[in-house]
């Protein structure tokens, strides 16, 4: 296909860059032409007439003027405009309807300046009744050299003549091109055969060839280039069977110990909060007996909600090791976020606060369970994030802004360096001494099923800001 291209288009770019040369060298010869023609006209006529008037003032000379410029008019095919010193128009040979429009009264005075100073004709390149004309104008003088009378000769060019010319021979040339095209159109056919005969059953078997099962190998005779593919694709086949082999029995290793990871990480995710909870109620039962009933009902909501979560892990982890499968529905974003901020409000040394600058009205279509508990992992990291000898602070912010809705997980903690930014996300990296680093990775996956995106902002000793957006 690319050799069968390639000669198509060396084919049309030789028509056009033909063309387009042909085009300017007939508009440059038919200008030449024209200017040449007129030259010689002009000539003709200026020393007819430098021999019928001598010495006579222009006005002095009787009628037999006019019948000089009608005779010098027929004979050269052409019109005769004479002005007067001033520039006004005193007699032309025109006399049908162009009248009005080739013989002008009046001439500029800076063509008259020009003839006279230069003593040269000047020829004009002029548009008259839309078609174009070269008009020259010459000063007539007496033998003294005094100036009588401005002669102009309005040349139409005959642009119809060469245009005729023009496109015979565009004609001719496209007739010998296409001949051309369709000769190079079956040469690149047969050519383009030849070169790929050779190489068809190499390509047809590498198509058939399969990661698994059993590849025929290929024969081939000749010891040539295509010897040399076919031998390297036979070599390729016997490393492609051990390939195979090795990676079925570390996909299958693997796919245990994905399942294993994930499992163990987000079992534990909904440990910490109920481990908190259970303490904070403990706190609260000895130092406040009064406000039990309502750290109860608060203990039991948070309990029975990460109970239902671990539960609906198991069984779904349960088929083989399939994260659960999203249960969509149509959330109040604001709440759902403050159940998961709720879960980690008790935490020591660590103020989580959640502010919310919406009306609280947004919704959005998504798994309940799935979005808290990537907004739990979030926070977790957040909080995680802080060395235990500072004051920790998780700011957690829900906002639109131009047009879209975001939320922001804003921590004081040692932030993230250079080099850890572009793993953040690879699952099984992580930062801490523990942890198997899928966190981040799921909760990105989470977030852009749910239709968001997720993106964070950091600076080493000061903090770090992940930041999710609903377009």
């Amino acid at each position: 296909m690319r050799i069968y291209l390639s000669m198509i288009a060396l084919i049309v770019v030789s028509l056009l860059i033909t063309g387009a040369f042909t085009i300017y060298f007939f508009k440059n010869q038919n200008d030449v032409y024209h200017l040449s023609r007129l030259q010689r006209k002009e000539q003709s006529v200026m020393l007819a007439l430098k021999y019928f008037i001598i010495n006579e003032e222009i006005d002095q000379v009787n009628n037999s003027l006019n019948k000089k410029l009608v005779e010098l008019a027929n004979i050269n095919n052409l019109d005769l405009n004479i002005y007067n010193e001033f520039g006004v128009l005193i007699y032309t040979t025109i006399i049908d309807d162009t009248k009005e429009i080739l013989a002008k009264q009046t001439i500029s005075s800076a063509i008259i300046d020009s003839v006279v100073t230069t003593n040269e004709p000047r020829i004009l390149e002029e548009i008259l009744d839309n078609q174009t004309y070269l008009s020259t104008y010459f000063m007539l003088k007496n033998q003294m050299g005094k100036p009588m009378a401005v002669v102009n000769i309005p040349y139409l060019k005959d642009s119809r003549r060469t245009s005729d010319e023009l496109w015979a021979f565009l004609n001719t040339m496209v007739e010998v091109f296409l001949l051309l095209f369709v000769g190079a159109s079956l040469i690149a056919f047969f050519l383009s055969n030849y070169i790929t005969k050779s190489l068809q059953a190499v390509s047809l078997r590498i198509k058939e060839t399969k990661l698994t099962g059993k590849n025929p190998y290929l024969d081939w005779d000749s010891d040539d280039e295509i010897g040399d593919l076919v031998s390297n694709y036979n070599r390729m086949l016997d490393e492609l069977k051990e390939s195979a082999d090795r990676l079925a029995k570390s996909e299958r290793e693997s796919a245990w110990k994905e399942m294993a990871k994930q499992v163990a990480h987000e079992i534990k995710n909904p440990l910490t909060p109920m481990r908190l909870n259970i303490q904070h109620l403990q706190r609260s039962i000895l130092d406040r007996p009064e406000e039990i009933q309502g750290r109860i009902n608060s203990f039991t909501r948070v309990m029975l909600e990460q109970i239902d979560t671990l539960a609906r892990i198991s069984s779904e982890f349960s088929n083989f090791a399939q994260m659960p499968r999203p249960e969509m529905e149509l959330l109040k974003i604001s709440d759902t976020l403050k159940s998961g901020v709720d879960l980690y409000a008790n935490t020591p040394n660590v103020a989580v606060v959640f502010t919310d600058k919406t009306d609280g009205s947004i919704s959005i279509d998504a798994d309940r369970k799935q979005l808290v508990r990537s907004f739990s992992n979030l926070i977790m990291n957040a909080i995680q994030a802080i060395p235990k000898e500072k004051e920790g602070r998780v700011e957690v912010t829900l906002f639109r802004y131009k047009g879209q809705l975001e939320i922001t997980f804003q921590d004081n903690g040692k932030g993230i360096s250079e080099e850890e930014k572009d793993k953040i996300f690879e699952p099984y990296f992580t930062t801490k001494s523990s942890g198997t680093g899928l966190g981040l990775a799921m909760v990105k996956n989470i977030l852009h099923e749910f239709g968001a995106g997720i993106t964070f902002e950091s600076t080493v000793g000061v903090g770090t800001t992940f930041r999710i957006i609903w377009k």
